[in-house]
């Protein structure tokens, strides 16, 4: 097994349980909600999260091959919504189109190694959007281990 299963397994099967956030925004009274789960990587949902990484930035595609993926999915719901729960919104299926303001994030780590991306959504000027890569890491944290 590897460090990141014995010593960040448990930190994330927390966070998955207890990932759930809300936070109110003062006048505008929308809440953000961020539920987190944590999938095999090598199952079927690790391989859709991976397809759609590699449809929504081509250029940064996965390059570790992780056992685990950390998946975080943010929305903004305004008061017209205020009835949904975080639960509404669960990372997996990932979503073709978003919502202003939502965020997708997948974090991986093997053999001494990290990477991340996070996406945001953009609204078309005439309808539609796009999923935007706003942040990558790659990052080897033991350069032997390249």
């Amino acid at each position: 097994m590897t460090c990141f299963n014995k010593t960040m397994l448990p930190i994330l099967l927390a966070v998955a349980f207890l990932a759930v956030t809300h936070n109110v925004r003062a006048g505008n009274e929308s809440i953000t909600s961020t539920r987190t789960i944590v999938v095999d990587a090598r199952s079927a949902d690790g391989a859709a999260a991976r397809a759609w990484i590699e449809r929504n930035s081509p250029d940064f595609r996965p390059r570790l091959d992780a056992e685990q993926m950390e998946i975080s999915r943010t929305v903004v719901v305004g008061s017209d919504n205020v009835q949904r729960t975080p639960g509404d919104n669960p990372p997996i299926p990932l979503p073709a189109s978003g919502k202003p303001g939502e965020v997708i994030s997948f974090s991986s780590q093997r053999n001494g190694g990290l990477e991340s991306w996070t996406y945001k959504w953009r609204a078309g000027s005439k309808g539609g959007g796009s999923w935007s890569l706003i942040g990558y890491t790659f990052k080897y944290f033991d350069e032997q281990e390249r």
